[in-house]
């Protein structure tokens, strides 16, 4: 676990530099919120189409294989990403074509990744293994963009890109170097494609634990977490920085998230995990507004530590929830539809949000934002009465109430 868990750091840390990097490109030459967030949003779109394929796979053969192919593909279409920035071209819509096929990889491989946790791990530990992957991105996420920065200033983006592409396969070999297998449980039931895809969504809306842990997934990425991919366009328009400002502002939500995740977990177990992720939500919306009306880079800084903290605590409840409601035959299936809804959800939300922002103005668009998750909590509290006592796990996975002893 060690082996796997060190080299997704270093592939994090890939990511998040070429994220930034990428993205800072794109933001000096065009000064657009769009083609800033096109970047972003190639990074995870890909997940609404591939993540249900990755699914399939990753429920059908060995996950460890079906993982390592992916990290290939992604290596491979990052080189070639590092190759065209070194040819000079910085047309959005090239580099985020190419972005789309990296990212494609990855949420093919992705399933299967998660869909291993589980098995890696006793289930009262599963939550920690969570946090721990958290941890691993948004420690690439703090490492990444100062690394980037000063990668840039040495060697110029293309080689600095092409880092990245070392880093998925420098995994790719981790993951093949594990001695056993991850086969998911034979699956009689459903042979065809069409079929074993439609038994993953009826575990899905069958089991309350993947439902509603997936709605708040889905509430996050829409209204929330796009803030992320539009930094670089963030710290030019509103504070004039470049690379360096957004570089710190993606740091500093780094560092926000590894310390939120690591409260929320010892906080879990004094007040139920329902609770705080009833906390997280209202934190994480009151720092979205506070960011929206920085009025310096200082404040900015400060709100995006607490948006950080908040969603990724957020994040690391609801995931755990789905990855232990999720019967072991379906989980790859049922994981990736949740991959799948929460990359098309971060996808529109970084187009109406950067759209809105060119339109009228990034801070105005911001606000919109956060008043918007404001409406989708609280539609989701009043259409869900019972689900803090899902998350609590108070509830059985077929909804009804527990016997007592």
């Amino acid at each position: 676990m060690l082996l796997v868990w060190g080299s997704g750091l270093l592939s994090d840390v890939g990511t998040w530099v070429q994220l930034i990097v990428v993205g800072s490109l794109v933001a000096k030459s065009t000064g657009s919120a769009l083609y800033t967030g096109l970047t972003a949003l190639a990074l995870l779109t890909p997940q609404g189409v591939c993540a249900p394929i990755g699914g399939l796979l990753a429920d059908r053969y060995d996950r460890r294989r079906v993982f390592a192919w992916a990290l290939c593909l992604q290596g491979a279409a990052t080189a070639v990403l590092a190759v065209v920035l070194g040819a000079g071209v910085r047309q959005p819509l090239i580099l985020s074509a190419i972005i789309v096929v990296s990212s494609t990889g990855g949420a093919l491989g992705q399933p299967a990744f998660q869909a291993m946790l589980p098995d890696l791990v006793p289930p009262e530990e599963l939550m920690a293994m969570i946090a721990l992957s958290i941890y691993s991105w948004n420690g690439g996420r703090i490492i990444g963009p100062v690394l980037g920065t000063v990668l840039v200033a040495a060697v110029g983006p293309a080689w600095t890109v092409g880092f990245n592409a070392m880093s998925f396969v420098v995994m790719a070999i981790a993951v093949s170097l594990l001695r056993r297998a991850f086969m998911p449980p034979a699956d009689d039931a459903a042979d065809g494609v069409a079929e074993r895809f439609r038994a993953g969504m009826r575990a899905v809306r069958r089991v309350p634990g993947c439902r509603l842990g997936t709605y708040i997934i889905i509430i996050l990425n829409f209204a929330i977490a796009p803030f992320v991919g539009l930094i670089p366009i963030y710290a030019r328009a509103i504070f004039h920085g470049g690379t360096g400002l957004a570089g710190l502002l993606s740091a500093l939500q780094g560092v926000g998230a590894i310390a939120g995740g690591l409260f929320f977990t010892v906080l879990v177990g004094r007040h139920g995990r329902g609770q705080m992720v009833m906390a997280a939500l209202t934190w994480a919306i009151a720092a979205y507004g506070l960011y929206a009306l920085a009025p310096t880079a200082v404040v900015a800084g400060v709100a995006v530590v607490a948006l950080g903290a908040g969603s990724a605590s957020i994040f690391t409840a609801c995931l755990s929830v789905v990855q232990r409601d999720a019967p072991a035959a379906e989980r790859g299936r049922i994981l990736s539809i949740m991959q799948a809804a929460s990359g098309f959800c971060y996808g529109l939300g970084v187009l109406w949000i950067s759209v809105l922002g060119d339109w009228l103005d990034l801070r105005v668009a911001f606000v919109v934002a956060t008043v918007v998750s404001v409406l989708l909590v609280v539609g989701f509290v009043y259409s869900a009465p019972d689900w803090r006592a899902v998350i609590d796990d108070s509830v059985r996975h077929d909804g009804t109430e527990p016997a007592l002893a």
